[in-house]
């Protein structure tokens, strides 16, 4: 049998156990941190393993969030043949022991045990290009969730200190009306005019400058004699800074995912669906990767978890039946909102013929959405198996 290598990854160190053949250990069990040493510790054990055996060894691992990453990287560089495998695959071989132990070695010695009985599977893998853009629609989902729980919190003071400023913009959380507000708050009211005529990077008229320069003078006519708290005051300015702050991180975001985004062919190709737009493209390509990894649509669908449970015993069988939720979560949230998009106004023909068909069937309307982002995965499927956009 060949040389095997069960390495358990965890947060900052590996746990690594060497196999000359099936039970035949190779030296004894070591712990190498995820650093330059380590990873030479790593090398010089997968080199002596190779030269005793002459033959080429291969490595064992889970994918443990994001800390396998370093270490596949370095294996990658230094090219050692290694498998990464889902560690549901490896938490069910292991339920099939009698005994219940969970230690680091246990697992290494369980990882390179089931490569011997032929139960490893190799992990979807991931080009640079695919990761680089999930990391980047993931931050700009999360810094997007900080944004609007800040801008809940800042219009409540608002309404407190100055509730009269919210007549002045429609949008009062742009980045002009912020700059607008900081400096209402501080007390800077002179040369107003160059924050609304374009300090922000957008041109504006001097009928409108005139018009909202106007329009400000009189708000803060009122506001003088508004009764306000000076903490609540203060507490408002921290937050109008961190919303500033929040938009530029944000527009930073959305350039780079443009960026990458026009690098991927995928994506103009997911956005030809009527109801996607660059973000949920983005969002769903980062999600899927590269399609050719999945067989046919239903392991898209499971991987979305989007399939539904299914559960017959005997005699029984489960008359209703909810969709499993096991797989990417970002992934499931794309498409629901896609649905909605694409059910708005009729954009999507297809989705909204099929939408109108359960309804009438007497399903309810969420059960309807999920059926619909089962049936425009489907959709996103074919089209970036054949290369072709979407055809209404």
């Amino acid at each position: 049998m060949e040389p095997v290598v069960g390495l358990d990854v965890s947060k900052g160190n590996s746990v690594v156990q060497a196999f000359l053949a099936r039970n035949e250990v190779f030296g004894k069990m070591e712990m190498i941190p995820h650093d330059e040493w380590g990873y030479l510790q790593l090398d010089r054990l997968l080199t002596e393993l190779r030269k005793e055996t002459e033959m080429e060894p291969v490595i064992i691992l889970e994918a443990t969030g994001h800390y396998h990453r370093g270490l596949v990287l370095h294996l990658n560089r230094r090219g050692w043949r290694h498998i990464i495998i889902n560690p549901l695959q490896s938490k069910r071989a292991r339920g099939t022991q009698l005994r219940k132990v969970k230690t680091d070695a246990a697992d290494a010695w369980h990882l390179a045990e089931m490569y011997y009985r032929g139960d490893v599977k190799p992990h979807r893998t991931w080009e640079e290009a695919y990761r680089e853009l999930q990391h980047v629609t993931r931050q700009h989902e999360f810094i997007t969730g900080m944004f609007v729980q800040a801008k809940l919190n800042a219009r409540a003071l608002l309404d407190q200190v100055f509730p009269m400023y919210t007549q002045l913009f429609r949008d009062i959380f742009s980045a002009t009306s912020l700059l607008v507000l900081q400096r209402c708050l501080r007390g800077e009211t002179q040369n107003m005019d160059k924050v609304f005529g374009g300090a922000t990077g957008r041109a504006r008229s001097k009928q409108w400058v005139g018009e909202k320069l106007n329009q400000l003078e009189h708000l803060l006519e009122d506001w003088m004699t508004h009764p306000k708290s000076d903490s609540q005051t203060k507490v408002l300015e921290g937050m109008i800074v961190l919303l500033l702050a929040f938009l530029e991180q944000l527009n930073d975001l959305e350039e780079r995912m443009q960026q990458l985004a026009s690098e991927l062919p995928e994506v103009e190709l997911v956005k030809s669906i009527p109801g996607v737009g660059d973000k949920l493209a983005a969002t769903i390509i980062a999600e899927i990767g590269d399609a050719k990894q999945f067989k046919d649509p239903k392991q898209l669908v499971a991987y979305a978890g989007l399939d539904p449970g299914i559960f017959s015993s005997g005699k029984f069988t489960a008359m209703s039946s909810r969709i499993t939720k096991r797989g990417s979560k970002r992934l499931r949230r794309a498409l629901y909102l896609a649905v909605q998009c694409g059910l708005r106004r009729s954009a999507n023909v297809k989705i909204k013929a099929y939408y109108d068909k359960k309804r009438k069937e007497g399903k309810p309307y969420k059960v309807v959405v999920i059926a619909c982002a089962n049936k425009l995965l489907h959709h996103v499927y074919a089209i970036l198996i054949k290369g072709e956009p979407f055809k209404t």
